[in-house]
């Protein structure tokens, strides 16, 4: 028998450790790619006229393209693995710019090759910016915010934001030179393009870590380019004689200008409000939330625009955007969209703790409350703008001219009754630690402006709730403004509900601090 006796090596603990897969994000996300394979095979087979055994419209193949971009944009938020997060930087910064590219100029060269009509007419000239190429661009953007963030190597994200601040400042620059020199363009691909030049250099300004860090520069030279577009309108606006460039496309430039300059001075501002919001909507893109809503609202608005445009075959009187932003499709979207933005603004940070280190932070309640407000105000706005987008590829189509009027006053109704249910969304959500809690209060309260709607309708003619219910419901009021018809009754009545809501939530704040 042997007498030798085991010698243990020595000791290497702790033992390495391997990160938890993502695999129910992986799950996600694969099912998602085959939802956008099974959408674009669909979409092909149908332009090319192939018979199968079972009709399927295109629309199922949009939809499935949609709903399976937000499965992988969950994954390519979730997942932190290197070779993922790459393979989503590669597409978003290289493959889907490029196919937006190729979709948006392709068609004009082939289109532009080809011979005149022979009876004389003006040679079409076909894109596919709308609806496929800006949509690309957007896509691209989704994609590479998350590989930015996520990315260890520094060489890999200086590439990647490389690639979101070149296209940022290509799109910026062509949609604003382009619409400055022709009022056609402005109208459709140059403020779609200006926007989302605007969204890329905005993220990455973010990404370089704002205006404290290395995106101070950057941050200054958008204010500058905006200030320039805006003079330039002007200037514009003012001596051009020969056609109108004032109303619209004027208008819509200097608008664009303004934003370029709100927005850079939002970034560069050391103001506390501005800091927080900031805090506020930053908060939003570093979570799935934000692009599964503004994805959700890009479907909803995509199926609105579908019955809206097939009703356009029937002779309709203007506005006929009634038809599209008037429908029952608008009021389910705000419905939920606000319980979304708004549950977690207070119940998490009550939940994490970190409610508690703000507070230790020379801040008052005010600002805490009008910074969540006015971070969630921008956003829910954001996810409007998606609904005007589908309006711009039908003013692209030369055919469909429509009166735009309308959609001013319409947007400042949504607005002025925007605030109005965010306010009172940021309210429910002090009242509790629970996400859900708030969203479910949030979601009852948005039943409760809908009943009064239905109520309006159903009480008497000469009865004074008639009265107090039709001034009280945002149904009406947007209706009315796309009508071009703004009551300043109805939108002072909205922003007072906004401003109620919000002092009952800095009441509740402070009883927390003295409690």
């Amino acid at each position: 028998m042997s007498t030798e006796t085991f010698t243990a090596g020595p000791e290497t603990a702790p033992s390495a450790l391997s990160e938890d897969q993502a695999s129910v994000a992986r799950t996600i996300g694969l099912t998602g790619l085959t939802a956008v394979v099974l959408g674009t095979l669909i979409l092909i087979l149908n332009a090319a006229n192939a018979k199968l055994g079972v009709e399927i419209g295109n629309n199922v193949g949009f939809a499935g393209i949609v709903i399976g971009m937000a499965m992988m944009f969950y994954h390519a938020t979730r997942d932190t693995d290197q070779l993922i997060r790459r393979l989503y930087g590669y597409v978003g910064g290289i493959g889907l710019p490029l196919s937006g590219l190729i979709l948006s100029l392709l068609p004009v060269i082939i289109s532009w090759s080809k011979s005149a009509p022979a009876d004389g007419s003006p040679k079409p000239i076909v894109s596919l910016f709308f609806p496929f190429g800006w949509a690309c661009f957007l896509a691209g953007l989704f994609f590479l915010i998350p590989f930015c963030r996520n990315e260890t190597e520094e060489k890999q994200r200086q590439y990647g934001l490389q690639a979101m601040g070149i296209i940022g400042a290509l799109l910026a620059l062509v949609g604003l030179g382009g619409g400055l020199i022709a009022s056609g363009f402005a109208l459709t691909y140059g403020s779609v393009m200006a926007l989302l030049g605007l969204a890329f250099l905005v993220a990455y300004i973010g990404q370089l870590g704002g205006a404290d860090l290395g995106g101070y520069r950057p941050a200054l030279a958008l204010g500058a380019l905006g200030l320039v577009v805006f003079v330039v309108a002007l200037i514009r606006s003012l001596v051009a004689a020969d056609t109108p460039y004032f109303v619209p496309a004027g208008l819509m430039m200097m608008t664009i200008g303004v934003i370029y300059a709100i927005v850079a001075a939002f970034l560069v501002s050391d103001q506390t409000l501005m800091v927080l919001t900031r805090r506020e909507l930053s908060a939003y893109f570093y979570s799935p939330v934000a692009y599964l809503v503004l994805l959700m609202t890009a479907l909803v608005a995509g199926i609105a625009y579908i019955f809206f445009y097939y009703g356009l075959q029937r002779e309709r009187p203007e506005p006929i955007v009634t038809n599209y932003l008037g429908d029952l499709f608008s009021v389910v979207t705000v419905t939920f969209i606000v319980p979304a933005l708004t549950m977690r603004l207070v119940s998490e940070e009550k939940r994490t703790g970190t409610y508690e280190v703000l507070m230790c932070a020379p801040v008052g309640e005010v600002p805490v409350i009008l910074s969540k407000l006015l971070g969630s105000f921008i956003f829910f706005m954001l996810t409007w703008s998606v609904w005007a987008m589908f309006l711009l590829a039908l003013r692209a189509d030369q055919e469909k001219m429509f009166e735009y009027r309308p959609l001013l006053s319409y947007y400042l109704a949504v607005a002025a009754s925007g605030l109005n249910f965010l306010a009172m969304g940021v309210f429910f959500s002090c009242l509790t630690r629970s996400q859900m809690v708030a969203a479910v209060l949030t979601f009852a309260g948005m039943l409760f402006w809908l009943f009064i709607f239905f109520a309006a309708q159903l009480i008497p003619q000469g009865s004074v709730w008639k009265a107090v219910c039709t001034h009280l419901n945002y149904i009406n009021l947007w209706w009315d403004a796309l009508g071009g018809r703004l009551h300043l009754r109805d939108m002072v009545i909205q922003l007072s509900l906004a401003a109620f809501w919000c002092f009952l939530a800095v009441k509740v704040l402070e009883a927390r601090r003295w409690s």
